[in-house]
């Protein structure tokens, strides 16, 4: 299965892909290794900013293909994707850059509404989110501090999303500040890099799912 733009189009961290076992292969970075699932091994390698993932039933030695179809469910293919969603996870974090909170709102994008997130721009961290019809629900980025009033000298990641009147008439300024960047009549910035409750996050990301036509 080919993850498609998992990680930001940026220079990746070659030493800290080494420590977690990554070799070069043919232009990209390699690693097989067992899957915590008995009877299989999982095979990652990156290309660029995706990465393929080979799932293998190490005693037949064939390729497990219920990975690879979105529809399958039960407990084994479950256990083998949610290695793999934590590994990079992992990986995002250790070798991209890549912050928890916006793995987290990846993934509930991901599972909720089936959108995958991309890089439209160049050398950018910066992902979108769209819905099916292309439009934007959500804009991923890393922006200073002081954008949003902060007072500190720091690069913050923040989620652009469409807000009701109400949310955006009364940031709190803790998690929800008015938008940078986009019209602050319909949008909100909220900071990821805060102890916001993952509950609100969601709430957030399905308000702003919804009013997106």
């Amino acid at each position: 299965m080919l993850y498609s733009s998992c990680f930001p189009d940026v220079p990746v961290d070659e030493n800290a892909l080494r420590e977690l076992g990554f070799l070069p292969k043919e232009g990209d970075w390699f690693l097989e290794r067992q899957a915590q699932t008995c009877g299989f091994s999982i095979a990652y390698r990156i290309q660029k900013n995706s990465c393929r993932v080979e799932v293998t039933d190490t005693e037949s030695g064939w390729e497990y293909d219920l990975f690879n179809v979105p529809s399958s469910g039960g407990a084994t293919v479950t256990a083998l994707r949610e290695e793999v969603d934590a590994f990079l996870s992992r990986v995002g974090a250790a070798c991209f850059g890549v912050r928890p909170h916006r793995v987290e709102v990846l993934r509930y994008c991901r599972e909720t509404y089936g959108t995958e997130a991309d890089y439209p721009f160049r050398d950018s961290t910066a992902q979108v989110l769209r819905k099916p019809s292309g439009k934007w629900y959500g804009l991923l980025m890393t922006i200073p501090a002081e954008k949003l009033g902060l007072q500190k000298k720091a690069d913050v990641e923040v989620i652009n999303l469409k807000a009701t009147p109400e949310r955006i008439a009364n940031p709190d300024f803790q998690f929800v500040f008015p938008a940078w960047h986009m019209n602050r009549k319909y949008w909100i910035s909220v900071l990821l890099d805060s102890a916001i409750p993952q509950e609100l996050l969601h709430t957030l990301l399905d308000e702003s799912y919804n009013l997106v036509k």
